[in-house]
């Protein structure tokens, strides 16, 4: 077999420092389309994570290569991506056109036997890796961050603008921020021909579509280097080869795969995207939209079958709603049915639980429980404190208390913070219960009796001065593995690298409890013999294993490539549950034996008929819930104890593991002060339902996310407030205001069938999304029917139709419009329920509580009758406004403060260049005002570039860059209430600001951007004020407009709190505060007031 240096193919041959470092730490890093792949030959098998060695690997071991099959629309620029990157790297694939692939591309390549599947621009990174070519890592990451500002910056703008144009009507608004985009690229990237890798690639393809038509083409020759930059890589006959073979060239191209693909979806629902009323397409298969109509999106991607199917469902209420269930209590499996067990990690009950601990085990188990009782299934949710180990005795001598008055005083506390959460446990226990003893002491019996347990002289280490051999946990010192060195490691686990460590092995070791160096002395123990019981454990986890996430894969395999090694189980200490055998009765069982078994000890507290749950994994399906850390306890050790006893116990068949929560970018701290932790947050004033929404909106799910208090503020303002709660605000007070109440009589007409087409397909991946434990996936979807639920009464405009005055078809028609609303009011009150139960429960007696909103239906339908009587509306959602994220901020800030950026060497050169391009960019600016014949879009995007520059001049000459907006404003008094949901920066930018952490970089694509949008919204509200339209037609815009001036504000770098507005004086405080928010965007008369205040 041929190998490069160093590496060798289809072994464990690659070092701890590369592959196995990355399918620990970094399997999900990359991207999240299948950055682990699994292989195997007769010799050995384990998992090859796409990282560095991987790479090298394969481009010389031609034995590894099996089969590669592209997946792609007619066409479409992602399927050039791939085919271009197989051209460059020598590697053949074979294409396959398929009309409806999602993002237009996938690649399946084949090898050693197993089959997995990557998006283009992960395609492009196997192919392309700088790695293969000799490249830095400092390269590496720079190709990725570009791929990543493609997928997420330019993307969500280019492919809109390409559908307008293909539509014949090329949109100006998007043409400036694609313009804006284009000029972040030009200076920011190095544009060098002669270096083609994965960014140049994707880059490329992504552009060349704008070359088709004369009008898109335009805009790249008001970037002329970048125009020269595409045309050379044109040239180079690999990509020249590919582009010929894949395009037909002129106007047809663009139409041809355009007018197959939705505009991207965003993982922050776009501003942008809401204002173009396009619906996030949904994940799986990209929905078609049609690019003459993008005013109208909800009808441009349902199919006339949906459409169809969507009547028979509305028409058919009993049908699609459940019939109630009755379960037994207690809760015990029945034949036949669902059965579902569902545990969470259980915490350590020494400390308080901060937010990442919420939202890495309970949380998520509750969104889940919560989502199966929806379904209809027999579900029992268990979990409960774990209370023995060193962690507690430490813990204890910490607080000098005994070790059970340390575990009552913080399970009660761990019981109060998840009741404030609104855990929906079934059962919430302890470890610390005479079902404990005895069921860990049985398990323990009868792996002893079959001959898995298995003694040793153990060398521990003993302190003299503390008169004590050291449990793990007692002893500190420094990591030894290689390349880690962190000084605080503990004797069972190194918190730096986050491997498993042996005391023993610990760099100048030294006592927990009184910092003296500790001794050798040796002590008898027993161990799980792991290495006997292997053998099953590889025949029952292809089983179970492929349910998991990938992750938990990783890490369990991770344990098992190189063989299993015997695991002491018991420890010399007082606090623990007792080892049941002759000669050993003064140890305890390790916690990590005992913990897992606390899962059934819990459920036998619950019910003494345990074992129908424990003992019957025919019927039932269990589902585990924890952070990475806790994986190799539960895929390993926890199963192999299981199987050692020969009985046939209920085994995980889901392990649902989640990545790390940071705080701001760094790590939640009780003793710094720095993060909120779970007993603090009932504290900050701010809903459990907010806090629920924003930690499931970050869930980890395939990298590490970081809490943010601004992030908090822009997602509760924007996507709850001015989403979620002002749809069912508004659309409830219809009813109220204009029929008394009670649902009006309904006639659907097929436009609104339409509608609830598209609610459907949100629904189906709301469904499937829980269902898999893609939990932010199925929050999105909840967002996107309300989105839609927004976007329908802005279309029909019911309060305009049910006016006295109106015809009488236009009054059935509001009517029609205001029932159909209403229900799906009712229908984002199921949805929203395992993400914001208090906020579920406050919707659903608003409407009555009607028995048909208790599980979740098959498809929209009628679930509010015409006749049926709502309560008055009251707002949901309150808005977070700056002033208290500020304090809370400080106030969970801790005591760190941020490195000072290092000072740039100033570039004479460079400074010159750049003073000169301003002088001409401001000429530029200063003309097209005086000409008086460009736009003020064509114009904010010349500011932009002009903003950009002197950023960049002002980077050069060593200078702290003034943020965008402080030396206007006066010209800028814009305020607001909502937020706008964070945007990305380009590479560049984002490398600046991690540079300079205290002072945030404005994003000059994203300013320029919304600078467009502001002024279309501006000239909308104007022409509809002197058109004289009324206030139900002239306040919508005005709250568009105002959410629009205060996310350009964010963006810019201005904190809208300190921005000033006309002030009104008005004998209301209410009317008062709309009058102050409002009056500097519009001159307001009262009746809009009273319109934004209705809406709202």
């Amino acid at each position: 077999m041929e190998k490069t240096t160093g590496y060798q193919c289809n072994s464990a041959y690659f070092p701890k420092t590369g592959c196995e470092r990355c399918a620990v730490r970094k399997a999900t890093q990359l991207d999240s389309h299948s950055t682990v792949i699994k292989i195997s030959d007769s010799a050995a098998e384990g998992w090859r994570c796409v990282c560095d060695c991987v790479r090298a690997c394969l481009s010389s071991c031609r034995k590894c290569e099996d089969k590669m099959r592209l997946f792609t629309t007619k066409e479409h620029p992602n399927g050039l991506k791939v085919m271009v990157a197989s051209k460059l790297s020598g590697r053949q694939v074979e294409v396959t056109h398929v009309p409806d692939i999602l993002e237009g591309a996938a690649l399946e390549v084949s090898e050693a036997g197993v089959t997995f599947h990557l998006q283009a621009n992960s395609a492009v990174l196997y192919f392309l890796h700088k790695t293969d070519q000799g490249g830095s890592s400092d390269g590496n990451n720079d190709a990725e961050a570009w791929l990543e500002w493609e997928s997420s910056q330019l993307q969500p703008v280019l492919v809109p603008y390409l559908l307008s144009v293909a539509g014949g009507r090329e949109d100006k608004e998007l043409r400036a921020a694609l313009q804006s985009l284009l000029t972040t690229l030009t200076t920011s990237h190095s544009l060098n021909t002669k270096e083609v890798n994965a960014a140049t690639v994707v880059l490329f393809c992504s552009l060349v579509p704008l070359q088709s038509e004369v009008v898109s083409a335009s805009l790249l020759k008001e970037q002329p280097n970048l125009l020269a930059y595409l045309t050379s890589l044109r040239e180079v006959p690999s990509i020249k080869e590919c582009v010929a073979s894949w395009w037909n060239g002129g106007s047809s191209t663009l139409k041809n795969w355009v007018g197959c693909v939705a505009p991207p979806s965003s993982p922050s629902h776009s501003t942008l995207a809401l204002l173009k009323g396009s619906p996030p397409a949904t994940p799986g298969r990209a929905a078609p939209a049609t690019p003459a109509d993008q005013s109208k999106p909800v009808r441009a991607t349902v199919s006339p079958e949906a459409v169809k199917e969507a009547e028979q469902w509305w028409q058919q209420p009993s049908k699609a709603c459940p019939a109630p269930r009755n379960w037994s209590s207690p809760i015990l499996p029945v034949k036949g049915e669902s059965n579902i067990l569902v545990t969470s990690a259980l915490p350590y009950v020494n400390n308080v639980p901060h937010l990442g601990n919420i939202i890495g085990c309970v949380l998520s188990s509750d969104c889940f429980a919560r989502f199966c009782r929806l379904r209809g299934d027999n579900i029992l949710f268990v979990s409960g404190t774990d209370e023995y180990g060193t962690a507690t005795e430490t813990k204890a001598i910490a607080e000098g208390l005994t070790p059970q008055q340390i575990c009552d005083k913080y399970n009660a506390i761990h019981s109060d913070v998840y009741q404030w959460f609104n855990i929906s446990f079934d059962y919430f226990g302890r470890t610390t219960t005479e079902q404990q003893t005895q069921i860990a002491q049985d398990i323990f019996n009868k792996l002893d009796r079959n001959k898995y347990i298995c003694q040793e002289s153990v060398e521990q280490l003993y302190c003299a001065k503390c008169q004590r051999f050291l449990a793990d946990r007692f002893v500190e010192g420094t990591c030894p593995h290689p390349g880690c060195g962190y000084e605080d490691a503990r004797g069972d686990q190194c918190d730096g690298c986050s491997k498993l460590v042996n005391a023993m092995e610990l760099v100048r070791p030294r006592c927990k409890l009184c910092s003296s160096t500790p001794e050798v002395r040796s002590s008898n123990h027993l161990f799980l013999d792991l290495p006997s019981i292997e053998p099953k454990l590889k025949t029952w986890l292809p089983n179970s294993a492929p349910q998991w996430t990938s992750n938990a894969q990783v890490i369990c395999d991770s344990w098992v490539k190189d063989g299993l090694k015997q695991r002491c189980i018991t420890r010399d200490l007082k606090w623990g549950t007792p080892v049941p055998k002759d000669n050993f009765r003064e140890k305890v069982f390790y916690v990590w034996f005992d913990a897992p078994i606390g899962y059934i000890s819990m459920t036998a507290c619950y019910t003494d008929q345990w074992q129908q749950w424990w003992l019957n994994p025919d019927q039932v399906k269990y589902y585990q819930f924890m952070a990475k850390d806790n994986v190799p306890f539960h895929s390993v050790v926890f199963p192999s104890t299981l199987l050692g006893t020969g009985q046939n116990w209920t085994k995980v068949t889901h392990l649902v593991a989640t990545e790390y929560l940071n705080y701001e970018d760094t790590k939640f701290s009780k003793s710094r002060g720095i993060g909120v932790f779970g007993d603090q947050a009932a504290s900050t004033g701010i809903p459990s339902d907010v806090w629920r929404f924003y930690l499931l909106y970050l869930r980890p799910e395939a990298q590490d996310t970081s809490f943010s208090w601004v992030d908090l503020q822009t997602k509760n303002n924007s996507e709850l407030l001015n989403n979620l709660g002002n749809f069912v605000h508004r659309a409830l007070t219809f009813v109220f205001k204009f029929f008394g109440g009670a649902i009006p009589a309904v006639n659907p007409s097929n436009q609104d069938f339409e509608v609830m087409a598209a609610i459907n397909k949100e629904l189906r991946q709301y469904t499937s999304s829980l269902a898999c434990n893609h939990q932010r996936d199925g929050l999105r979807a909840v967002l996107s029917i309300a989105r839609i639920g927004n976007q329908y009464i802005q279309d029909q405009e019911p309060f305009k139709l049910v006016k006295p005055n109106r015809p009488p078809e236009d009054r059935e028609r509001g009517a029609t419009v205001t029932a159909i609303a209403a229900n799906i009011v009712a229908l984002v009150a199921i949805v929203v329920e395992p993400f914001m139960p208090e906020t579920s429960g406050r919707i659903k007696d608003l409407l009555g509580n009607p028995p048909q909103l208790k599980y979740l239906p098959q498809a929209f339908t009628q679930f509010l009758a015409s006749g049926h009587v709502i309560k008055e509306p009251q707002p949901l959602i309150t808005q977070l406004d700056t002033e208290l994220i500020e304090r809370l901020s400080k106030q969970f800030g801790g005591e760190t403060k941020a490195p000072a950026a290092a000072k740039k060497e100033v570039n004479p050169a460079e400074v010159a260049q750049l003073q000169a391009q301003i002088e001409a960019q401001g000429n530029k600016v200063r003309q097209m005002k005086a000409g008086g014949t460009a736009s003020k879009a064509e114009v904010a995007a010349e500011v932009a570039i002009l903003i950009s520059l002197k950023g960049q001049l002002a980077t050069a000459q060593g200078v702290e860059a003034t943020p965008t907006g402080d030396k206007d404003k006066k010209k800028s008094k814009k305020g607001g209430g909502g937020g706008k949901e964070s945007t990305k920066q380009s590479p560049a930018t984002a490398s600046a600001s991690a540079q300079s952490p205290s002072n945030t970089p404005v994003n000059e694509a994203e300013v320029n951007r919304l600078q467009a949008l502001v002024t279309q919204q501006g000239d909308k509200v104007r022409g509809l004020k002197t058109s004289g339209a009324s206030k139900e037609a002239v306040a919508p815009e005005v709250a568009v407009l105002l959410d629009l001036k205060q996310q350009l504000a964010a963006a810019q770098g201005i904190d809208p709190a300190t921005l000033s507005g006309k002030d009104k004086k008005k004998k209301k405080d209410v009317r008062q505060r709309w009058v102050k928010q409002l009056s500097p965007l519009v001159d307001l008369e009262d009746d809009v007031i009273e319109e934004a205040q209705h809406c709202h």
